[in-house]
């Protein structure tokens, strides 16, 4: 096992109940409190809209967290004890089998609206024309949008996306566009990320955890 893809204290981390089928389609959001060896460590106990979720000793969880510059990992543990102490509460956690890296099929989708523009990329054409868009959701392996425009499915685009503070440019394939109707942003397209550099891959998936942070700490998630 290789010590530097352990989560560090600190860290902000991914929870995911395998065993439980209450909020079990909720992403979780916790931080590790301290580690104790390569197999158990603890963490604080996730708090769901101000309020603490208590998960069973027994349970048992998936932990993700993002490596800066090495990616996405998770491993799965089971909960071994669960304290207070300060006010704060926290469980104990025991790693089940391997750290492994977390591929792109299994990268986390934020629902987050940004504004984006899309450019369609056409052979031998200098097309500049850029669609006003909105992102829907975002993930490290593609993005659900809005856009005022149809696209036609396999087409390959750009999209710019403004992240709070960043700017990604990436470019994707058109997997769907369906008529949407509830705003004016009449199509509703989903696009898979293509030959995205990997930097690019984990910068959009910091900005996922940081925003995850933030609006976990206004009581959002």
């Amino acid at each position: 096992m290789k010590e530097n893809r352990l989560p560090k204290v600190g860290m902000k981390i991914g929870i995911e109940l395998l065993d439980s089928k209450i909020n079990n389609d909720k992403e979780l959001v916790s931080q590790v409190m301290d580690i104790i060896d390569n197999y158990s460590m603890f963490i604080a106990m996730p708090i769901y809209k101000n309020v603490v979720l208590p998960i069973s000793i027994g349970e048992t969880i998936q932990i993700t967290y993002y490596k800066h510059n090495l990616g996405v990992y998770a491993f799965k543990a089971k909960v071994v004890g669960r304290k207070k102490a300060s006010d704060i509460y926290y469980m104990k956690v025991e790693r089940i089998g391997d750290i492994f890296r977390v591929q792109r099929r299994d990268f986390y989708r934020l629902e987050v609206i940004l504004n984006a523009q899309i450019r369609v990329i056409e052979p031998d054409s200098d097309n500049e024309q850029m669609i006003p868009a909105l992102t829907k959701d975002i993930s490290g392996g593609g993005l659900r949008v809005l856009s005022k425009e149809a696209l036609k499915v396999g087409s390959i685009v750009e999209i710019t996306i403004q992240a709070e503070k960043q700017v990604f440019t990436v470019r994707g394939e058109v997997l769907r566009c369906v008529p949407y109707e509830e705003s004016k942003y009449k199509f509703d397209i989903g696009i898979i990320l293509k030959d995205i550099p990997e930097k690019v891959r984990e910068s959009i998936i910091s900005f996922i955890f940081d925003y995850q942070r933030k609006m976990r700490k206004k009581g959002l998630i």
